[in-house]
């Protein structure tokens, strides 16, 4: 019994509990040089919105869920095309229907990464889609632009832009 005693003792006194805290984060790195280029054939397509007129009466009527595309319209004047054959893009117009810019989304879940291209297939900056309404964007590693519903915010917190649209 006494060595049963002692082999017991021994092995709590020699079993010692270690912790340590361990901190840390995570960080989102979107370099632009890591991103290949859009096909320029493929943009050929959407240079002009051929249905400029018909989107932006759509648009003023309050209507943004089409048969074949989603419309958004932004407190810029621009606005947003996402065609339901092809959701993985979205395309955004001034105005006069010239291509400002367009994104690409890695998946239709979320969360999913999105790139932003200029007209000529070049990337302008990279973010992060958390949900249908709220998305990050980051241009060299810094957050420029937090959707949040409807409104989007600059890296202060202040409010940039505003959208009306549906998804």
């Amino acid at each position: 019994m006494k060595q049963i005693l002692l082999t017991i003792v021994y092995l709590f006194l020699s079993l010692q509990v270690q912790s340590a805290i361990v901190t840390g984060g995570v960080e989102y790195n979107y370099e632009n040089k890591a991103e290949q280029g859009v096909d320029f054939e493929f943009i050929r397509v959407h240079l002009i919105d051929s249905n400029n007129i018909e989107n932006l009466n759509y648009l003023y009527q309050g209507k943004v869920d089409l048969k074949d595309r989603t419309l958004a319209k932004f407190s810029d004047g621009s606005y947003g095309i996402v065609f339901k054959d092809d959701p993985l893009y979205s395309w955004y117009y001034s105005q006069n229907g010239r291509l400002v810019n367009f994104t690409q989304k890695s998946s239709e879940t979320y969360p999913c990464k999105i790139t932003k291209y200029k007209p000529d297939g070049t990337v302008a900056n990279t973010g992060k889609k958390i949900s249908a309404r709220e998305s990050y964007i980051y241009k060299d590693g810094k957050l420029i632009a937090h959707w949040i519903g409807n409104n989007c915010y600059d890296g202060n917190n202040n409010l940039i832009m505003t959208r009306k649209y549906e998804e």
